[in-house]
């Protein structure tokens, strides 16, 4: 209910504050660009879903070079692949129906795209070019930076250190497997309500107070990645103590 609704309220908002532009009368084009339109829908999906893939092909590639940076790795762990899906989304959104419009140019005459985009325009009772710029600027624009702000993030287990790159930031953490003073398996949370929802990890505490924890970021797992429990207990020499949660971990006394 909620949905239709918003829709509704949006639509209302848009006629009243982005209305079509006043044009001279358009001649009677309805027969001609109602069947045009079933072809504009389609080009804008297909341009959006184009949009989604390469854009987030692009932030993946970009966290995977970011990470790759550090040098040979035991172990990598990226953040889970949702995150990367927003801004596609968002961007394409607001972007496919500007897109379709300058593909479209480069095979049909302007001017009879302008009168298309009146007339569209007319139709929906509000100026949908510019209702998309204003959303692209407001929605797609801060959660793309939002997200790109998100490709440091990371964590490789090195030979001798793990290497943590955190949220907006350039500079990686370093945190060497002769500091860690305590080892944990975890085998996931409790909500607010005391639901216990499984969210497998390791655990390592340093010596300076820095926790790393494998499930940082990441998509939900019943079971710890295989073999790095193993690896790391070679790593820091620690044995590996086991939690049900990680707030059960007592504090690390330094």
């Amino acid at each position: 209910m909620i949905v239709p609704a918003a829709v509704i309220i949006a639509l209302g908002l848009l006629r009243k504050y982005l209305p079509a532009r006043k044009t001279s009368p358009l001649p009677r084009l309805d027969e001609d660009f109602t069947g045009m339109q079933w072809a504009v829908s389609i080009s804008m999906l297909l341009v959006g879903l184009a949009f989604v893939l390469l854009v987030h092909k692009a932030l993946v590639t970009a966290n995977h070079y970011f990470a790759e940076a550090d040098g040979p790795a035991m172990f990598q762990f990226a953040p889970s692949n949702a995150i990367w899906w927003f801004f596609p989304g968002f961007g394409a959104l607001c972007s496919s129906w500007e897109i379709t419009l300058l593909l479209w140019s480069l095979f049909e005459d302007r001017n009879r795209i302008a009168r298309y985009v009146a007339w569209s325009d007319e139709r929906n009772g509000f100026d949908s070019t510019r209702a998309l710029r204003w959303m692209a600027l407001f929605i797609a624009m801060p959660i793309a930076v939002i997200t790109l702000l998100a490709i440091p993030i990371h964590s490789t287990l090195c030979d001798d250190s793990i290497v943590v790159g955190h949220y907006a930031r350039l500079n990686r953490q370093r945190l060497p497997y002769s500091e860690a003073r305590r080892l944990v398996l975890v085998d996931g949370f409790r909500d607010r309500s005391g639901k216990f929802t499984p969210r497998a990890g390791v655990i390592v505490d340093f010596h300076d107070g820095s926790r790393w924890s494998s499930s940082a970021n990441r998509d939900f797992k019943s079971e710890a990645d295989p073999g790095l429990p193993e690896f790391l207990q070679r790593k820091t020499g620690l044995p590996l103590e086991q939690a049900e949660t990680e707030a059960d971990i007592p504090a690390y006394r330094r």
